[in-house]
Formats: structure tokens, sequence, C-alpha cells
């Protein structure tokens, strides 16, 4: 592979650097990932961590990752739920009916966008937001198909069906919750988090980093290496979450993982990294 310098390396988090405990929300570091962040900042790469998931606020990952030995700069953490607000408020969005936990509305309202709880939202809102979270019923989501049949246009943080967790797959609530909204409306929700680049968008905007400045490294052959190879970033695909190497290799090849590593041992070995 062609030598190309990097400014930035963005991990996911669940199913790549650790695996959280759905029960207690602990999360343990995968193989090699603790000596990878060191890699990488030891050769002047800012560190990202991306995650699909908005179980939590970001500020709630820190100390739970810096637990597990991952530490983060402040900032340096983004979520789904970070990336809507960033682009929703870009949109001009003011008022959201939005279908989601702490981990989703936290975010949005300090971008100065009001959240309300689909039954709540009195009269009309700009967008509607699909996010994370247990409690919803059908009244809720018969709410959200009635301000899409509307026109309200609507949004998802992620529609992937489940993450990788310490005890195997989490139900992705997002993701199915879309599915539906697309079957009794037909209108499909537009993603806002991976495999969508908006995410990298801003991390290029934090730290200076084109994409093909960028290592993208994740366990979803269908989140963030779709992301990154279609932002330019390399790609790097890790089996240590729910996909083994048969599938990333499946996917088409202008949309698969350039290299596929069986862990993070050795990251630093790696010989795409001499250019830094």
């Amino acid at each position: 592979m062609p030598a190309r310098h990097f400014r930035a390396a963005v991990f996911d988090i669940d199913g790549t650097l650790a695996l959280m405990d759905k029960e207690t929300g602990v999360y343990e570091a995968l193989p090699g990932a603790v000596a990878a962040l060191a890699v990488c900042r030891a050769r002047g790469l800012a560190t990202i961590a991306y995650t699909n998931g908005t179980f939590f606020p970001p500020e709630h990952y820190y100390p739970r990752l810096a637990a597990a030995g991952l530490d983060f700069e402040q900032g340096r953490i983004l979520t789904p739920a970070v990336v809507a607000a960033h682009e929703l408020s870009k949109a001009g969005c003011k008022r959201v009916m939005l279908l989601g936990a702490e981990g989703t509305r936290l975010p949005v309202e300090a971008a100065g966008i009001e959240a309300f709880a689909p039954t709540d939202a009195p009269g009309a809102v700009d967008a509607v937001m699909l996010s994370w979270t247990k409690n919803f019923d059908a009244r809720d989501l018969e709410a959200i198909c009635k301000a899409v049949w509307a026109g309200t246009p609507v949004y998802a943080g992620s529609t992937a069906p489940f993450v990788a967790g310490a005890k195997g797959k989490i139900l992705g609530i997002s993701g199915a919750v879309s599915a539906m909204v697309e079957y009794a409306t037909g209108v499909k929700p537009i993603v806002l988090g991976k495999p969508a680049v908006y995410g990298l968008d801003m991390i290029a905007a934090l730290t200076g980093a084109t994409a093909r400045e960028m290592i993208v490294v994740g366990d979803d052959p269908t989140l963030e290496i779709r992301m990154a190879r279609r932002a330019g970033a390399l790609a790097i695909g890790v089996t240590t979450g729910l996909a083994d190497e048969a599938a990333f290799r499946a996917e088409p090849a202008d949309t698969r993982a350039e290299i596929v590593l069986s862990t993070l041992e050795g990251f630093g070995e790696q010989n795409w990294l001499d250019g830094n």
C-alpha cells in the first residue's frame, strides 16, 4: 500500500475498542485497544472515538471508557446524537419531535433545539428525530407517523439492526423504529450517524485532518467501513465485534475494508503507519 500521512485515527467503540455489559453499563477494553490508542498518539495522530450508539450522552462515555483504560480528551467522543444536534441546528430546526433517551435529548437541547416526546409535541415541529430508547409505546409510534404523513422530515441517529455487546447482540431500537416508520409512511429516515459521513466532516473540522488523512477502525462492515470508504479515509476492519473476516470480504469492492485485523494487538506494527 502506498505510504500515506495520517493526522487522525477514528475508532468505533462497541466491538472495536471495548464491549459493554448491557445490564451494568460497564465497559471492558478489547485486546490491544489501549496500546493502539497509545501508538496513534505517540505518532502524533489525534484520536477520536465515534460510536454509533446513543445509550449515553457523550459526557457519560468518558469515565466509563477511562475505567477500562481508554482515555479521551474532552470533545473527542462523538455519538450520532452529537452529529444530529449539529446537523439539525445547521438546517435551522428549532423544535424537534424526539423519540430518544437522554443520550440524544441532552446534546440536542445543548444545541438550543427544543425536544419534545412524540405524544407531548405541541403543534408543528421542524423535524422528527429517532434514536435509542426503551421508553415508548404505540401512541408514540402513531404520533411519529402522523407527523411524517403531514410532511415533517424524519431523521435517525442509526438504522443498524444491532450493535456488539459483552453478551452478544444489543438491539438497535432506532433501526427497528425507522423500519416501521418507512413501512407505514413510505418515507425512509435520513441517517445522520454511520454510515453517513456527517460525523467525519465534524471530525475534520475538529482536528484539521482531511478524510484522506484519517484512519477509521471499526467492527461493522456496513457502518464505519462504508463511511470511511465513502469519505476517502483508510478503512480498517477488526473482527472483535460481530463480523468475521468473511463478512468484511463479502462487501462490494468500493465499500470493502482495505485492511482486516483479527484484533487491535500489534496495531502499531502495521506497515501502513510507516508514513507517521
